[in-house]
């Protein structure tokens, strides 16, 4: 399984990598798959299993496939003056 940890996730991988490979995990939910990677789920605003976007839970996912998990994304708003 390759997996992608976006944004601050990889601060959760001891190594700091963006992508993952875990040879022989699945099928796993993806809920137990963060909870193995040490990444809290509520950390991850959206999951992304082969491009297509996900439910966190309830999705399973196979030794084949690219799971993405992205962190919520804030915007600044427009100053007033």
């Amino acid at each position: 399984m390759r997996i992608h940890l976006a944004g601050h996730l990889t601060w959760y991988e001891p190594q700091k990598r963006v992508w993952l490979e875990l040879p022989d995990v699945g099928p796993i939910g993806l809920l137990d798959l963060l909870h193995r990677l040490g990444v809290p789920d509520a950390e991850v605003a959206v999951a992304v299993v082969n491009g297509r976007a996900v439910e966190l839970e309830g999705t399973v996912a196979s030794d084949a496939d690219k799971v993405e998990f992205f962190p919520p994304v804030g915007g600044g708003g427009l100053a007033k003056s």
